[in-house]
């Protein structure tokens, strides 16, 4: 006589448990992550001047123009792959970390030795401010960390490890304002640009020990053997990803350039930092919801489970839509106050903060809608068709229109631009259809 053994049911998490318990962890590493930036912001306006803070901002846009372009969506592929396989597939996964985690250390380190190198060049003939040589010379190491910790964050999030992704960063984002704002006080410019070295450094550590704790758990080996097999990862997905990051952040940071060129430029700068800083605030949940959603909706694509893949789609555009509509809302009432936060001097900067408050709409429903092109690794298509058409309209938008306007022009631009993108997303979506077969992603193999 045999005994039959039963083995106790699993209970597999449903998707709106999923999406909560992604998106309140999400949103507790965000709030520490950018809310320390944007805290920090405020406190450099008000020890730094008005002036020197624009200076600091341009710095910023530049270190974020090159870290977007040295990551070669290293972190955002491996969101997709990572989601996409780590069940289905554990070795394909392992083997593309092995992949893009090499990848991305060779093009943080080539990044940081160029900034290092031009830092001279870049701050004389280009910025008009050759005192900036120094504190770019510094960024350098905050573009290495910076391109090393995408990756990492971009890893975490395909496995779905929000809980250890937002330790990391809450941690990150405490030591950063302390140690930012307490350098600042002692060395101004120099010592800011000193607290964001040692804080993206302190942040890497912190991302790396959260990723081998959950590759760990999860059974998943980091395999630098056979890596040449995912070679289309790259090729198809991640180069076409990039090429959208050659063109966006140089196409806003060609737009600062023009700003900080004309006279009282950097004075402009700082009123513009200030409302985008405040624009940041609108979008950062729906981007926390967004970055739940492409982890959920390409984990559902690889099982081949397409009305799953449907309800985080249009969970994801609902929920994004609704909290972009609240969050311009209550910023646009109540923002002469938080811009009086950052200094009185930045009173007559509201008609810009409401300018691009109003280009949250596109720029939450474009993002959203995506979550279809990048599921199928319609990479290519979007660059072409979306990413290069949207920055060439900025570029020429804020060409005309900064010389005259000032920071309003470069809002103006921004507007624009986003309209653009707007309507060629929602073509190309109207094209692919929401369906969610796993097609494309084997034929990356």
């Amino acid at each position: 006589m045999s005994t039959e053994v039963v083995l106790p049911a699993v209970a597999v998490p449903s998707l709106q448990s999923r999406f909560r318990t992604g998106f309140a962890f999400n949103v507790v590493g965000a709030v520490f992550n950018q809310g320390s930036t944007f805290a920090f912001n405020v406190v450099a306006a008000n020890l730094l001047g008005r002036q020197i803070f624009g200076k600091y901002a341009m710095i910023q846009s530049t270190l974020a123009t090159l870290a977007l372009v040295a990551q070669m969506s290293a972190g955002f592929t491996a969101t997709k792959f990572v989601a996409e396989f780590r069940s289905t597939n554990p070795r394909r996964a392992g083997v593309i970390l092995g992949m893009l985690a090499t990848f991305s250390a060779c093009t943080a380190g080539i990044g940081a030795l160029l900034l290092l190198l031009i830092s001279g060049w870049l701050s004389g003939r280009i910025l008009k401010a050759p005192e900036l040589a120094v504190p770019l010379a510094i960024g350098s190491l905050v573009l290495l960390c910076v391109v090393l910790n995408g990756f990492l964050m971009g890893a975490l999030a395909g496995m779905e490890s929000y809980r250890r992704l937002a330790i990391a960063l809450v941690w990150s984002g405490i030591l950063y304002l302390a140690t930012c704002t307490a350098l600042a006080w002692r060395g101004a410019l120099i010592g800011a640009l000193s607290g964001l070295a040692i804080s993206a450094l302190l942040q890497f550590i912190l991302l790396a020990l959260a990723l081998w704790k959950e590759c760990k758990l999860q059974g998943i080996q980091v395999q630098f053997r056979g890596m040449s097999q995912e070679r289309d990862v790259l090729l198809k997905f991640a180069l076409p990803g990039a090429l959208s990051g050659f063109t966006t952040m140089p196409a806003l940071w060609l737009a600062s350039t023009f700003l900080v060129r004309q006279p009282g430029g950097y004075s402009q700068m700082a009123i513009y930092s200030a409302a985008f800083s405040l624009m940041t605030a609108v979008v950062f949940l729906p981007n926390v919801v967004n970055n739940v959603g492409m982890s959920l909706i390409n984990h559902f694509k690889g099982k081949g489970d397409h009305v799953g893949f449907r309800q985080v789609f249009w969970t994801n555009f609902g929920l994004t839509m609704g909290i972009v509509a609240v969050g311009a809302t209550v910023v646009g009432v109540a923002g002469p106050q938080l811009l009086r936060v950052f200094g009185k001097s930045f009173n007559d900067g509201y008609p810009v903060l409401l300018t691009l408050l109003a280009t949250t709409i596109p720029q939450g429903a474009a993002t959203a809608l995506y979550q279809i092109i990048q599921s199928h690794a319609k990479m290519w298509l979007s660059f072409l068709a979306v990413a290069l058409p949207r920055d060439v309209v900025l570029v020429a938008l804020a060409y005309l229109r900064i010389p005259h306007s000032g920071a309003m022009g470069f809002a103006l631009a921004c507007a624009g631009a986003y309209t653009v993108a707007l309507l060629a997303t929602l073509i190309l979506v109207m094209h692919t259809g929401l369906g969610g077969g796993n097609s494309q992603s084997e034929r990356l193999r």
